[in-house]
């Protein structure tokens, strides 16, 4: 009996103190002249967690809810809309639950966003390459307008689009209808800054055409006028922390045409190396998970030992020497277009 006691105890604890931030409204949200229920709860823990908005129909008494919930490794997630709140005589209640949970719209992805869209439905596992076990061919432009920095917001996706970017790892799909296959894609730029003001760009490394710059999560090259997007931390893509308040892009060497890429993923002390053709775009993630107590590693600026025209790689207690453009010349011939 003691420990039911305890349990129940439990339960009721987690319950309490697991729901913050917790708002309850009542208005004719639908217009139809009875008042109906808002509820609005923030619900999580260290690594998971969310924003719930529920509205209750005063006349049938129907809930209707969306969330946010999710890992905190996510730079972006996807909404999808259930059937029911997805019907003509449920809009104002979608709109008002909308004004609650997601940030500002937009229309078109920006040049970030669309790197990671682009890559989504463009990338290929390797088994016996030489050299990289994962390519990305998204086959981005460069953008010649003044640089645009990244911030919160949401954009409307359905079809195709909506089920290729939904990770049906994390998110539900309850009460989700593929006839209807309508939602939102939210994305959390604001993972890519070190301080609030969101303007926070690191200049990485420069030659005589290009200069390369990191955010705490993505990777942008500018070229003259122009600039581009070339490597985002996305966990379901290329990975990423555990917490995206913990940076993951540790260093971006450049190489010419090339870029090396160390991307860190904490909590572990593993690290990956990208490989990355600015004008093509194309990247390839070299097939190995490296240790940061590796004793090449003796500088945050490294991004392995690199001697030369050559990359020196302790793998399995063995170290191993390649040559930068053997290593180059194997990326360039994975673009999947050409396949």
């Amino acid at each position: 009996m003691q420990k039911t006691l305890t349990l129940i105890f439990y339960l009721i604890f987690c319950q309490v103190f697991g729901q913050r931030d917790s708002k309850v409204s009542l208005g004719d949200f639908n217009k139809d002249k009875v008042v109906d229920t808002l509820k609005s709860f923030y619900e999580g823990g260290s690594s998971f967690g969310g924003r719930y908005v529920q509205l209750i129909n005063g006349k049938t008494n129907e809930m209707h809810e969306l969330t946010n919930d999710g890992c905190f490794c996510e730079i972006k997630k996807t909404i999808l809309i259930p059937s029911e709140l997805n019907k003509t005589k449920n809009q104002l209640f979608l709109e008002t639950i909308k004004e609650q949970l997601l940030p500002e719209k937009r229309d078109t992805p920006d040049a970030s966003l669309d790197w990671i869209i682009r890559s989504s439905y463009s990338n290929n596992k390797l088994d016996n390459n030489p050299f990289f076990d994962f390519v990305i061919d998204p086959q981005t432009n460069w953008v010649n307008n003044k640089f645009e920095y990244p911030y919160n917001y949401y954009i409307e996706i359905e079809g195709d689009t909506l089920t290729q970017l939904h990770n049906t790892a994390y998110e539900s799909s309850q009460g989700f209808s593929k006839e209807d296959n309508k939602g939102f894609l939210v994305y959390y730029a604001h993972n890519h800054y070190r301080n609030k003001t969101g303007d926070s760009l690191q200049v990485s490394d420069s030659n005589s055409l290009y200069k390369t710059f990191h955010t705490s999560h993505g990777v942008v090259v500018k070229k003259e006028d122009f600039y581009k997007w070339v490597f985002i931390s996305d966990f379901s893509l290329t990975g990423a922390p555990e917490k995206l308040r913990w940076e993951s892009i540790k260093s971006v060497k450049l190489f010419d045409d090339y870029l090396i890429v160390r991307q860190d993923l904490p909590p572990t002390n593993t690290y990956r190396l990208f490989v990355i053709n600015i004008e093509t775009g194309i990247c390839g993630r070299l097939k190995y998970d490296f240790s940061s107590s590796n004793n090449t590693i003796d500088d945050d600026k490294k991004t392995s030992l690199i001697q030369g025209k050559s990359i020196i790689l302790d793998i399995e207690e063995k170290q191993l020497k390649y040559k930068l453009k053997d290593i180059f010349k194997e990326l360039d011939a994975q673009h999947l277009t050409k396949k």
